[in-house]
């Protein structure tokens, strides 16, 4: 690169090549995730299988290819602190319009840790240690989640949602399935002292793919009751999809989004809404664990060292040497009072 450029002039050049890597992976992410609803209308697994690995090697393809373009541009500048302080405060500026921020502060962050490595310890002035953004910087354009009225009957009401999801397939038995949902709701209600009616429900509007099954997630109102719900749907043969469970309790759900498991598949436009709501409904799961349970592993990361960072401000605790027998690769630390 050419040596007689000033320091913010490469702070704005670094940037802009840092943003539009982000976009990049951004748009291959979603284009691989929009496919998960075909695979699974036509049952391709082997092709939501390819599927699922390219979307996981997909982001440390880019910034590899960031990194080459940085050095390239920055030469003898390439480690400066000063210039990367520069290109931070550019990059913050471009991504805050942006209903993806946090995903695009985590892509910057891979960028700085491949130049610096371990070597920096942890510089915030260099790097999103915290996000910039106290409150999201950009407002909701499209909700996540569609609003149903109460129906005439519960029933009705569910086999609504069902058939909402518009699935290029056809169910094998959908008034069996809608009634067996019905009675196990109803009788989920009584267990927990509701009434016998949902005023309303909603639903996140785009379903939920993994591997070989499709599941639709929201939350219904009963008086002064919510309550989560999750349809898993399954397509074994050309007979139909056919429903596979309903789970209407927080802790089956926190499972479901286990962060042991693999990775969900979902087209969403702002992760930042869909985390919170799925927070609403298993509020004991942390925001870490839901970005890793949606494919941001990356950004999970990044919650989850910013969770730790918070605790450590307000504990006075210190990290142990787990319990349990030693392991070969690494040693696992503990902390009594983060769970």
């Amino acid at each position: 690169m050419n040596t007689q450029l000033s320091d913010s002039r490469l702070a704005n050049l670094g940037a802009n090549t840092i943003l539009e890597g982000f976009e990049f992976f951004q748009t291959q992410f979603n284009a691989i995730t929009r496919r998960a609803k075909k695979r699974f209308e036509s049952r391709d697994w082997t092709g939501m299988q390819a599927d699922a690995t390219e979307r996981l090697d997909s982001q440390d393809k880019m910034v590899c290819q960031v990194v080459d373009e940085i050095k390239d541009m920055l030469g003898t500048r390439w480690e400066n602190k000063l210039v990367w302080a520069g290109i931070k405060a550019v990059y913050s500026g471009l991504i805050a319009h942006r209903d993806n921020w946090e995903l695009a502060e985590t892509f910057y962050n891979s960028v700085t840790r491949r130049v610096f490595t371990t070597s920096a310890g942890v510089d915030p002035q260099i790097e999103f240690v915290d996000t910039d953004f106290e409150v999201p910087p950009t407002k909701t354009k499209t909700l996540v989640y569609r609003t149903y009225n109460r129906s005439d009957s519960i029933s009705a009401l569910i086999r609504t949602i069902i058939v909402d999801y518009h699935f290029d397939a056809p169910f094998q038995q959908l008034e069996n399935d809608v009634r067996n949902i019905t009675e196990r709701l109803k009788t989920h209600l009584r267990e927990i002292g509701a009434l016998q009616v949902v005023e309303w429900a909603e639903m996140i509007q785009a379903a939920f793919f993994r591997r070989k099954a499709a599941y639709l997630v929201g939350r219904l109102y009963s008086g002064s009751h919510v309550v989560p719900i999750v349809i898993a749907l399954r397509h074994f043969n050309d007979e139909g999809i056919v429903i596979d469970a309903v789970l209407l309790d927080e802790d089956d759900i926190s499972i479901l989004f286990s962060f042991a498991r693999s990775y969900f598949h979902i087209d969403v436009d702002r992760p930042y809404d869909l985390v919170r709501f799925l927070r609403s409904i298993m509020p004991r799961k942390r925001i870490a664990e839901l970005y890793i349970s949606l494919g941001y592993n990356k950004h999970g990361k990044t919650e989850l060292y910013r969770d730790i960072l918070h605790h450590l401000a307000y504990t006075n605790n210190k990290f142990e040497i787990a319990r349990g027998q030693r392991g070969m690769v690494m040693v696992t630390f503990t902390m009594p009072d983060y769970d």
